[in-house]
């Protein structure tokens, strides 16, 4: 059995970093049922015996929440100013700011959406006439911000572009040396417009509005500024290296026609048309399958007469697979082959590979063809070791297989590498962990991670992807094995990295069906408090769906539950609401009421129940009766000031006495009702009756009801009708509610419904009675009793009576 103890306590240093969340350490007690009055409970003194507990393991250490520098102090900002309260010292702030943006460059972390909101908010404070003069941050400082918000989140983005705007704009207000004013000051939009394209800090803006959704904004921004052909000899590179983001954006965007103007115009300003720009024009056309554009822009030629890049021949080798190109394929095959042959392409290893991946996908050529192709290129390079075939040439022939689904060909690739006396690389391990996975080989796939994990490539992050899909598919495994998964997930938790939220959704609902409730907490501590409210709100869903799911045990949904509300205290009432529903249908009041007890005390008072809330837990209580649970629940509503009592609430009131057999409380609420301003309403008048049904001599009362309500020729809904007859059955007026049923058309406008026959039939207290009803029912309305012995099957109770297995729903 594996160590409680945490599983890498040994293996990695100390957390240095703060807490962003809240977090409550292990589940919250399951409540249970008590089973015995509270003065007939023995207490007992439990024997210790300290020598004894020498011999124990020693208890399970939980993990360190772990928070970037300087976030906490952001997120403080954050909520102090949506609850207009006194923000934390400008000071503060400001080293909190470059910590956090200090932290995010050296370890090259991914700022998050939620992060990008409050650096922007901090930011928007710091712009204030008021406060700028204390700002202390220098340009680099908003540089290097910047520089961190290149790297894209995994959700929205658009708080990072509207950072980015924001930062650009102070840099440039700071450079022109213009006097901090309000960001809608006209004047000061119209000099920072005006003096976009002088900037030195203008490249990661432009990165920033290209892979945004932005790219438009840029590529005007670009042509705008474009280099003076005569000056092309200092500003090309500058040039280039902004043109190449804008081009990616508009292809990823799908700009056809502005991506054919900037690329137009840069050609015709004097920026050579090189492989980059080759690659993205040609891959564009080839990748939405425009025969003629794609073949236009991959015969134009590249500056100094290079040659396309890898990537390029290979999304043009399946563009003509697709298109039915075989023919102009194979000239473009037999082109390079003579060029390598002849010596101009001889000594271009990308080239070679190149070939064979032509001759694998186009010649449809096996595995000994290869091998010959390799020996061949190995001959023709001998004097050349850096144009020899390597493992990076296994490599494109194994991306090839995987595009194919062929993981028998991919497995001689990784043969025939080994034959060759190839070692693997990072590149190699990463495909075949893909192709693998694929394959559904698990046990394959982990052998190849072991193998991955050798190369100790701390510093990568290329990997991470696959190494989340190994965790995932180890844990959607029919049988996980959680020891394999815990490997993976300890390796990366050395390296620091964050999970992706759906990996840490497989790991924690895998872990919850093992009951490795410790394994949970760590996953949850070491991972949320670095994820947007986006991504917290994936896994937080994952926790509700898993509560509301009928398969799980109640033991297990009160544990996810519990770790639900103490890592995601925002968790929405909606959520909660419907929990707390989850609860009564498995007929646990005790803990559906814990959960409206944790609303009630919620520290937000945005999440705690409202007036509707109230009803629903004691609608719920009556579907589910438990007197502890009406008690409590009614003690809240009287202390909660935040609520008025109503005739709904009265409602829900009366339904929960009633279902806890205390039903004269009830009609002390019904006079409550009868009194006040609002007044009954229909649902008020069909409890009532209710409670008369089971109330002794309750009769009497309800009939007098009944001759108020057709004196005042009040207009009478089915379901107090049901509700009324229900009650002369329960007191054995049998005569009485044949002679209402059969005059029921005149009284509420239509035929009494199958379900009503069934609650005058269970109501009714005794054998002789149902027969006679019955019998009643078939001769009078055979059509409807027949519905309803066909619907609804009957089983004995507790009096051995009869009964209709039908629920009768509470309304308030």
């Amino acid at each position: 059995m594996r160590s409680q103890v945490t599983r890498h306590v040994l293996r990695r240093p100390p957390a240095t970093r703060g807490i962003a969340t809240l977090y409550l350490g292990s589940p919250a007690p399951r409540p249970t049922f008590r089973t015995y009055p509270v003065g007939c409970r023995v207490a007992r003194t439990v024997q210790r015996r300290p020598f004894f507990k020498l011999l124990q393991k020693p208890p399970r250490t939980l993990k360190e929440i772990e928070a970037e520098p300087g976030y906490e102090t952001l997120l403080t900002y954050r909520a102090a100013e949506n609850d207009s309260l006194r923000p934390p010292p400008t000071s503060d702030l400001v080293k909190a700011w470059q910590a956090f943006f200090a932290y995010k460059a050296k370890h090259n972390r991914v700022v998050n959406s939620t992060q990008a909101l409050c650096a922007h908010r901090v930011l928007e404070y710091f712009v204030r006439p008021s406060i700028v003069g204390n700002v202390t941050l220098s340009i680099d400082d908003f540089y290097l911000a910047m520089k961190c918000l290149e790297k894209p989140p995994r959700d929205d983005s658009g708080h990072h572009l509207e950072l980015s705007r924001a930062l650009f704009r102070e840099i440039r207000r700071r450079e022109l040396n213009i006097a901090p004013a309000r960001f809608h000051n006209i004047t000061l939009d119209f000099r920072l417009k005006d003096s976009l394209g002088q900037s030195k800090y203008l490249h990661p803006f432009i990165v920033a509005l290209s892979q945004y959704g932005r790219a438009l904004e840029a590529k005007d921004i670009f042509l705008k500024n474009l280099p003076d052909p005569k000056q092309l000899t200092q500003t090309e590179l500058h040039a280039r290296h902004s043109l190449l983001p804008i081009i990616n954006g508009l292809a990823k965007e799908g700009q056809e026609q502005a991506l054919r103007e900037v690329v137009r115009e840069a050609v015709k300003s004097g920026i050579l048309y090189d492989v980059s720009i080759h690659g993205v024009m040609t891959s564009f056309f080839a990748q939405r399958d425009n025969v003629e554009e794609t073949k236009f822009w991959w015969t134009r030629p590249i500056r100094k007469g290079l040659h396309p890049a890898p990537q390029t021949y290979y999304d043009v080798l399946q563009f003509a697979l697709r298109n039915d190109q075989k023919e102009w394929a194979m000239d473009l095959y037999e082109d390079l082959l003579a060029q390598i042959e002849s010596g101009s392409l001889g000594e271009s290893k990308a080239c070679w590979d190149v070939s064979f991946q032509f001759a694998f996908l186009l010649l449809g050529k096996g595995i000994d063809q290869i091998e010959h192709m390799f020996n061949v290129a190995l001959d023709h390079n001998k004097d050349k070791p850096k144009s020899r075939p390597n493992i990076g040439s296994i490599n494109s022939l194994l991306k090839c297989a995987i595009d194919k689904d062929d993981p028998y060909m991919a497995e001689r690739f990784i043969s025939l590498s080994k034959k060759m006396g190839f070692e693997p690389d990072l590149s190699t391990y990463i495909l075949q962990l893909e192709y693998r996975l694929r394959a559904k080989d698990h046990d394959g796939a982990f052998t190849t991670y072991q193998a991955l994990r050798g190369l100790e490539t701390s510093s990568n992050e290329r990997e991470l992807p696959i190494l989340n899909k190994l965790i995932r598919d180890l844990c959607a495994s029919s049988r996980p094995d959680y020891e394999k998964i815990l490997d993976v997930t300890s390796y990366l938790e050395q390296r620091h990295v964050t999970l992706e939220p759906e990996t840490v959704v497989s790991i924690c609902m895998a872990f919850m069906k093992n009951d490795e409730t410790y394994e949970v907490i760590d996953t949850l501590s070491l991972h949320t408090a670095h994820y947007s409210i986006a991504e917290r709100q994936m896994v937080r869903k994952s926790f509700v769906n898993y509560c509301l799911d009928k398969k799980n045990s109640t033991a297990r949904v009160w544990d996810a539950y519990a770790l639900l509300r103490q890592f995601f205290p925002e968790a929405e009432t909606a959520d909660r609401v419907s929990i707390m529903d989850a609860f009564f249908d498995r007929r646990r009041p005790d803990m559906a009421c814990h959960v409206f007890g944790h609303m009630r005390a919620h520290d937000n008072i945005w999440y705690r129940p409202k007036l509707d809330t109230y009803v629903r837990c004691l609608e719920g209580i009556g579907r589910c009766p438990d007197m502890e649970s009406l008690k409590m629940i009614h003690n809240m509503a009287k202390m909660d000031t935040t609520i008025q009592l109503n005739t709904q609430l009265y409602n829900a009131l009366m339904i929960g006495y009633v279902a806890c057999d205390t039903s004269h409380r009830a009609l002390d609420f019904w006079k409550e009702v009868t009194t006040s301003p609002e007044g009954p309403s229909y649902a008020t008048l069909e409890i009532v009756f209710r409670a008369y049904e089971v109330q002794p001599y309750g009769d009497v009362p309800a009939k007098e009801l009944w001759a108020k309500i057709t004196q005042m020729d009040v207009d009478v809904p089915e379901h107090v009708y049901a509700a009324y007859l229900t009650t002369l059955a329960a007191h054995s007026h049998l005569p009485d509610v044949k002679l209402l049923l059969d005059d029921c058309d005149s009284i509420i406008g239509k035929r009494p419904d199958f379900l009503t026959f069934a609650y005058v039939y269970n109501a009714l207290p005794s054998k002789e009675m149902k027969e006679d009803f019955e019998s009643w029912s078939q001769h009078e309305y055979p059509p409807l009793w027949k519905a309803l012995t066909q619907k609804h099957r009957r089983r004995k109770d507790e009096d051995e009576l009869l009964q209709f297995k039908i629920s009768r729903p509470w309304k308030a």
